[in-house]
């Protein structure tokens, strides 16, 4: 199981980093070498992180068409899950308040 989170983290950073390489292009004109020199020098400054994702969702948004919802997923993953989350706690407080009293 643990094999298969790790495989699916690393797809999902392989295509946020193809799409900020992307926004890079499409965005400020940069080319592939610039765009991955570019990751690098974002990676090492502290906040780097959020220039990776406004990238990643400009290119993801303006180079492959993209929607923004299907952007903004792509980008900050972690709103999938939380909202996963929220649901399935939601569900189980109705479960547990409402429904196994009877």
């Amino acid at each position: 199981m643990q094999l298969l989170a790790f495989v699916i983290v690393l797809a999902i950073a392989l295509v946020q980093l193809v799409a900020m390489m992307e926004g890079m292009d499409v965005w400020l004109g940069f080319g592939p070498i610039l765009s991955i020199l570019g990751f690098f020098v974002l990676v090492w400054i502290p906040g780097g992180s959020i220039g990776i994702a406004i990238l990643g969702y400009m290119g993801a948004t303006m180079g492959w068409g993209w929607e923004w919802w299907q952007a903004l997923l792509l980008v900050v993953p972690g709103i999938a899950f939380a909202g996963f989350s929220l649901f399935a706690g939601g569900v189980m407080a109705l479960y547990d308040g409402v429904l196994r009293r009877r």
